[in-house]
């Protein structure tokens, strides 16, 4: 439905009449207006501060220039021009300007063609095109010639009501006695939080109006103001060598650093990763106190729910705590303003630029910790809150992922070996308070961590790759090997002194197949192998990029500088024996069963994610040979392979669909007996040959 058809015609003025159509069509006749000297500049400035709030009428649409509008130098087509005009001084008097103002408003009226806009978006992006009709233009023109009549009878209306300010040279300003300055300063002292452009276009109507409804404007402007102010109320302080205890709210930061100071110097053996935090005595940057009305009115709500309930401690007191939460910096904004979000995504992009997805390993709900350094593992923003824990469950890592918090506890504290709580899991953001922000300085947020111990108890109704070796009775078992202590980079060097040695020169064009450029660039290197020659630099990229460092090989031909080994997660174990089943396909021989155990753990360097969690899902995992000549052959070799930490990876799971998962790493094994049509069972009597071959691929023979 068009707009010319929405309007209801009911408030025609005298400059209107009504045509057979129904549409509004313009009188000629104009308004005589004083002709007020357009080259004072005070007049100028306040014509042009006229045109600009007409410009922008929602009526005035289609009378300014959009991004599709084609320029034309003959004929002043917009207010934009009207605008450009008086910035350049080309008018001599008011009247003028009116007179343009009317002159765009008839010719687009009049033109009788459709107005097609094109709109942006924010920065450029999401177009919108709107259409308007002949009609639609029409009635829009009628409105504006409104505003401006409106705007000319008050603005320039007979002296008397307005008063004359000043005479020089024979040039009369008239303003209105009231200074729109002035007043928007007033309504800026009242209603702060009112965005400018509201007040300032408020000021406009009470200095051009001769008569207003105070009380109207005054409420509208209340509920604006309401509506635009903060959420929270923040106080910021830095540390220093003089302290003012007097002034306002300071309290709160020494206990705010007083907290961060006596548990980020405390130790533990805890089973998540620790951030390295440098200079620790000097590490906080400031620290920024937090006043949420709201938010102080639902925590205190919950306690004294809790408190109704009896989830009170030997003094008839609702325990409080305060807990350290780490997230991303531009995170923090929203959470002091409406609080935490149980499943709200973390901000922070993975190594495929993708968003990283929320592990709850520990059970569903907003993750806290009395140690920072924990905290700081996901974010530089460090939040300390204070914490309701309520009936709170205690939990001690079992080496498999625990069940989620039952309905009759309100949170969980996860302990370490030592009974020291590490991690706090509370189920309601109705328990929490966020209470001060701690930035710390850039210099001391390092990128280094300690990684966790394991804290994992025995127990008699443990599986297989929990118990200890004598309850796996029968069973060999291997481990793979432990990790180097040196770093990543140092590993390369190693790597690169063992296995290659510095290219002789040669006259002709040899290019680097890794970067295509001439290899007498830069330094260049042979394999120890092959003898492939490539720019030294160009090697310890492609070795970084390895699973492994402890190994060279090969862009060309993939031959295998060293020893390939993998990523494997350090923890797990393989275990093998023999019975005396049958294997389809092998009637004549035994069967060997392999378990596989993994466990839960830290990503490490050579990792996607280093210091994210990663998750053991479907473990143990079996699988199945012949006890046959081939079938041990296989056995020496898969082992072989397990030491090496090529069986398993860490990364994207295909089948479950997540990221940070321990999965297979291209070796093929035979999961289940009999196959029923997914392959991963017998009879396959080309099996042992392949799996073999594929062994030999990556080093294994």
């Amino acid at each position: 439905m068009s707009l010319a058809i929405k309007r209801r015609m009911e408030d025609r003025n005298n400059d209107v009449q009504c045509g057979c159509d129904g549409l509004l069509i313009k009188k000629n006749k104009r308004s005589e207006v004083l002709k007020c000297n357009m080259k004072n500049k005070e007049v100028k400035n306040k014509v042009f501060e006229i045109v600009t709030i007409l410009s922008n009428s929602i009526f005035a649409t289609p009378f300014i220039k959009m991004v599709n509008d084609l320029v034309d130098d003959k004929n002043l087509q917009y207010f934009d021009d009207v605008l450009q005009n008086i910035e350049e001084y080309k008018y001599e008097s008011s009247q003028q300007v009116f007179d343009d103002l009317d002159d765009i408003l008839n010719r687009n009226a009049d033109s009788g063609k459709e107005a097609n806009l094109l709109l942006l978006g924010n920065n450029g992006i999401g177009m919108r095109k709107m259409n308007y009709y002949h009609e639609d233009v029409q009635v829009m023109a009628t409105q504006m010639r409104k505003k401006i009549q409106k705007i000319q009878e008050a603005l320039f209306r007979q002296e008397g009501e307005y008063e004359q300010i000043e005479k020089n040279q024979n040039i009369e300003i008239i303003q209105p006695q009231k200074d729109t300055d002035q007043i928007y300063k007033q309504l800026h002292s009242r209603f702060p939080s009112v965005p400018a452009v509201i007040l300032m276009t408020k000021a406009l109507d009470i200095s051009l109006s001769k008569s207003i409804d105070f009380d109207c404007v005054e409420k509208e402007l209340e509920e604006t103001n309401k509506k635009f102010q903060p959420k929270f109320q923040s106080y910021k302080f830095y540390p220093s060598r003089q302290h003012d205890f007097n002034k306002d709210k300071v309290i709160h930061s020494y206990i705010a650093g007083y907290q961060f100071h006596k548990m980020i110097t405390k130790l533990s053996n805890a089973p998540v990763p620790m951030r390295t935090i440098l200079n620790m005595s000097d590490a906080i940057e400031s620290i920024t106190y937090i006043e949420n009305k709201e938010l102080t009115e639902t925590y205190e709500k919950q306690r004294d729910l809790f408190k109704k309930q009896g989830k009170v401690d030997e003094n008839g007191n609702v325990e409080e705590m305060l807990l350290f939460h780490g997230t991303a910096v531009a995170s923090l904004d929203s959470i002091l303003t409406s609080n935490f979000i149980v499943d709200a995504l973390p901000q922070q992009l993975n190594t495929q630029n993708e968003q990283r997805k929320k592990t709850m390993m520990f059970g569903r709900g907003v993750y806290f910790s009395e140690l920072p350094a924990i905290s700081l593992m996901y974010g530089n923003g460090l939040l300390l809150c204070k914490v309701l824990p309520g009936n709170c469950e205690i939990l001690k890592p079992q080496g498999a992922p625990p069940p989620e918090i039952s309905e009759e506890y309100d949170s969980r504290e996860v302990q370490s070996n030592n009974s020291q709580g590490v991690i706090h899991v509370v189920k309601s953001p109705a328990q929490i308070m966020p209470y001060c922000v701690i930035q710390l300085k850039k210099q001391s947020l390092s990128s280094h961590y300690t990684k966790p111990s394991q804290c994992v108890q025995q127990n008699s109704s443990a599986t297989p790759s929990q118990a200890p070796d004598q309850a796996q009775a029968g069973w060999s078992m291997v481990r793979g090997e432990q990790s180097k202590a040196h770093s990543k980079m140092i590993t390369i060097q190693k790597t690169m002194q063992n296995y290659t040695f510095p290219a002789a020169s040669s006259a002709d064009q040899q290019t680097c197949s890794i970067c295509c450029d001439l290899l007498s660039n830069e330094p260049a290197v042979s394999l120890s192998r092959c003898g492939h020659k490539f720019h030294s630099l160009c090697v310890q990229e492609v070795t970084a990029h390895q699973a492994g460092q402890q190994h060279i090989q090969c862009p060309n031909c993939q031959t295998i500088q060293g020893v390939k080994t993998g990523n494997q997660p350090t923890e797990g174990e393989m275990r093998w024996r023999k019975n005396n089943g049958k294997v389809p396909g092998y009637p004549d021989c035994g069967m060997i069963v392999i378990k596989y155990s993994m466990v839960d753990g830290v990503q490490e360097d050579c990792h996607p994610h280093p210091g994210k969690p990663f998750h053991a899902k479907g473990f143990p995992r079996t699988a199945i040979l012949p006890d046959n000549q081939q079938g041990n052959v296989v056995l020496k070799l898969l082992i072989k392979a397990f030491q090496r930490r090529l069986i398993f990876t860490v990364g994207p799971s295909l089948t479950r669909g997540e990221e940070d998962c321990v999965t297979w790493n291209g070796i093929h094994h035979k999961t289940v007996l009999l196959d029923a049509g997914s392959g991963h069972g017998y009879p396959d009597g080309g099996y042992l040959d392949r799996v073999v071959e594929e062994l030999k691929q990556i080093g294994v023979e």
